[in-house]
């Protein structure tokens, strides 16, 4: 027992929080540290029981208390401890048994310690720099130090990210000038630093970097001297990146900027009044359209001053059916202007010198931060011209549905991509369409297309869409009552940035009767031509005719006159009872042409089928011969035919003997001086048609300089007296009238042939 008094009384007097406890748990002694950490102090705990001092332990304490009796030991370097009133106590533990002489378990001896101070600073210097973290993380702020002594630099984690570089980075002063392209910025820096350096003045730098991966960024950076023995040793600081506010505060400024221009602006008004209703604003552009200044209606005039009574009234009902519903339901004391209204509508705007003008006016709430409705701000903008305009275009539209309705036509608008069209009211009408209208498409409108015409339809519009170019299209078509017309479509293809075919807008008229009598022109066109080309035909052939005669009696008379010089210097009279034999031949040949022709022109008038018959090409060389036999004696002439291919054929005679008389003739016409005419005629057959060939050895022509004048009217290549150029020209009307073709080789001083064709 004395023992156990002397560990009381040293308990008692030692300076730590210590009590001394038996078996049951009854205090048998208390350090004065003790009583003060539980505030005891104002209690007697000796000889009561640990459990009624602190009724707050729980089962875990006590079971741990009974494993302590058995000889366990307890320790806990922190835990909580919440008192009866609420208030949290942070302690710390040693629980043990204590031993009597005998060896026995006496009781316990606690040994604690408040730490509550201490643990609530951890705490509050955890929980700022939990802030701190999370102010930077937000804020976007990272640390960095600069060892002047060693040159070293470091970077928070922060820091890293604003740069966009990789864990491994790292930093130094050179590394960090290289984020800045600008020169200027890096001689801020360097001579920040400097500075700093040398008189210990902080760093304050808003700059603009470019990280590691390309982007641009601002940053502030901030930082302080740190001097041992006054010499700066290190610079700490914070970097900030504040892109986001700059690019806030530029759009900010562009915003303002913009807003000042529009304010600014003379082509728009711009009017706002206060929560009571008066002006407070009224911009140059406000003034321009109602004539006042700003100072005579800041502060002194409503809009009602400048509307008109009726649509202020109008304004008011649509605002209370929009925010309340029913208009009757709403009381005269009812303010509008309490609404958040946003309202864009048409005005009439009366000016100081009381003349009106319409205006389209925007009418918006300006919203206090406590959401309450301060007032309004109205943006005019004159439309007397768009409704000059629009009147005019109405007009326009009234004069074209009304040149529509008589020209039987309508227009359309085709939206390729959506496949939907828009027709006109006189459209409808046209394709005798009655009710609403409904939007159509391609298909629907291709389902009217007559049967017979769909195929070239469809070609013309694809062809439209690939080419973008809309030829003029008439085509039948099936109305909605089933009558078939004839419409005529007319369109413009339209096109997008990137030249694909996306609309197409046109006309589409009826031309129904248009075509029946546009028919009966082309009928009666076709039967004017058919009796005009009769006519032509009659009288080309009365004037070849012409010629014809008198070319062909100009070579018998020609051949009289030969024989009759040949008659005259011959002497002996058996020649010239021979010559006069031949007188007989040529007058009878001139009488048979003459008849001939006489004949023939009165064919010519009736039907041109009758001319033809079958014609031997022996017969009229024979013919040919007898009637030039006076310039053929006279010029030696050598004339052959060769027929072996074919001798016969169906022709016009008159035209046949004109054909030889005109080329046999010229042949010996145009004969050389230093050698015998020789004239060959040869009739081929090639490719399945007849070919005559005339050919001479003759003077030849120059077909570089004639060939273009060759069968020309009065066109002559040699300086003969009887050249006439005539007869080519005859000769090839006449085988063109009959369907063929006449063409010359020639080459000078050697001969010439003439190659016909017959169809």
């Amino acid at each position: 027992m004395l023992q156990e008094k002397h560990h009381q009384i040293f308990i008692e007097q030692t300076p730590t929080a210590i009590a001394m406890l038996d078996n049951n748990m009854v205090y048998l002694a208390a350090s004065k540290q003790w009583l003060k950490d539980f505030k005891l102090e104002d209690e007697d705990i000796v000889g009561r029981s640990h459990y009624d001092i602190f009724p707050e332990i729980g089962d875990d304490w006590k079971e741990k208390n009974q494993l302590c009796l058995k000889g366990a030991i307890d320790i806990c370097d922190e835990a909580p401890f919440y008192r009866k009133d609420g208030t949290k106590q942070w302690i710390y533990w040693d629980v043990r048994p204590w031993y009597k002489v005998n060896g026995e378990i006496g009781g316990l001896l606690m040994h604690t310690g408040d730490i509550t101070a201490q643990k609530e600073k951890e705490l509050k210097e955890k929980r700022f720099k939990n802030i701190l973290s999370d102010t930077s993380e937000i804020a976007r702020i990272g640390t960095w130090e600069i060892d002047l002594i060693k040159e070293k630099v470091l970077w928070s984690s922060m820091v890293y990210e604003i740069h966009e570089v990789p864990p491994e980075y790292e930093p130094s002063i050179a590394s960090g000038l290289t984020f800045f392209e600008n020169e200027v910025s890096r001689n801020s820096i360097l001579q920040s630093l400097e500075q700093a350096k040398e008189t210990g003045s902080p760093v304050n730098l808003n700059l603009k970097l470019k990280t590691a991966k390309g982007n641009d960024r601002w940053v502030k950076v901030i930082g302080k001297v740190e001097c041992t023995n006054d010499i700066p040793t290190k610079i700490f600081g914070i970097t900030q990146d504040v892109t986001s506010s700059m690019l806030s505060e530029q759009k900010l400024n562009i915003a303002h900027a913009e807003l000042e221009a529009i304010f600014n602006s003379e082509s728009a008004a711009v009017i706002t009044t206060d929560k009571h209703g008066f002006i407070n604003r009224f911009n140059k552009g406000a003034e321009e359209f109602l004539g006042y200044r700003a100072e005579e209606v800041l502060g002194l005039k409503k809009p009602a001053d400048y509307l008109l009574k009726e649509e202020v009234e109008k304004f008011r009902s649509d605002i209370i059916k929009t925010f309340r519903g029913d208009v009757s339901s709403v009381g005269p004391d009812y303010n509008y202007r309490n609404e958040n209204i946003n309202d864009t509508r048409e005005w009439t705007f009366r000016r100081k010198d009381g003349s009106t003008f319409p205006t389209l006016t925007t009418i918006t709430a300006v919203n206090s931060g406590e959401g309450v409705n301060d007032g309004f701000i109205a943006v005019i903008t004159d439309i007397s011209k768009i409704k000059n305009v629009k009147n005019e275009l109405k007009k326009k539209n009234d004069l074209l549905n009304l040149a529509e309705e008589i020209s039987l036509m309508g227009h359309w608008q085709w939206n390729i991509i959506e496949d939907n069209a828009k027709w006109s009211k006189n459209l409808y009408a046209l394709l005798d369409y009655v009710g609403e209208p409904v939007i159509l498409d391609f298909p629907a409108y291709f389902k009217m297309v007559h049967d017979d015409d769909k195929e070239n339809v469809f070609q013309h519009f694809e062809k439209a869409k690939d080419l973008q170019v809309f030829g003029k299209l008439t085509h039948r078509i099936i109305t909605f009552t089933g009558r078939i017309k004839t419409i005529q479509i007319l369109a413009n293809v339209i096109c997008n940035k990137k030249g694909e075919t996306v609309e197409m807008v046109g006309t589409c008229q009826d031309v129904t009767e248009a075509k029946k009598e546009e028919q009966k022109l082309i009928d009666a066109k076709e039967e004017l031509e058919i009796i005009a080309q009769k006519l032509s035909y009659q009288n080309k052939q009365l004037a070849d005719f012409t010629h014809i005669t008198s070319h062909n009696l100009r070579a018998p008379v020609a051949n009289l006159n030969s024989l009759m010089e040949i008659y005259k210097l011959t002497e002996d009279k058996t020649e010239r009872l021979d010559i006069f034999s031949k007188f007989d031949t040529v007058i009878d040949r001139l009488t048979l042409t003459l008849n001939t022709l006489i004949e023939a022109l009165k064919t010519k008038i009736s039907d041109t089928e009758e001319e033809l018959e079958n014609i031997d090409l022996n017969e009229i060389l024979d013919n040919t011969t007898q009637t030039l036999s006076g310039v053929i004696l006279k010029s030696g002439a050598v004339i052959k035919g060769d027929f072996s291919q074919f001798s016969g054929i169906l022709y016009n005679r008159i035209y046949m003997e004109s054909i030889f008389l005109n080329l046999i003739g010229n042949s010996i016409k145009y004969k050389a001086e230093d050698r015998t005419p020789e004239i060959l005629i040869t009739a081929k057959v090639k490719d399945g048609r007849n070919i005559i060939i005339f050919k001479d050895n003759g003077l030849g022509i120059d077909l570089k300089r004639h060939g273009h004048k060759l069968f020309g009217l009065n066109k002559v290549f040699h300086r003969h007296p009887d050249a006439k150029g005539v007869g080519l020209f005859l000769t090839k009307t006449q085988i063109e009238s009959m369907g063929g073709t006449i063409t010359a080789s020639s080459e000078v001083n050697v001969g010439t042939a003439f190659i016909i064709n017959f169809n």
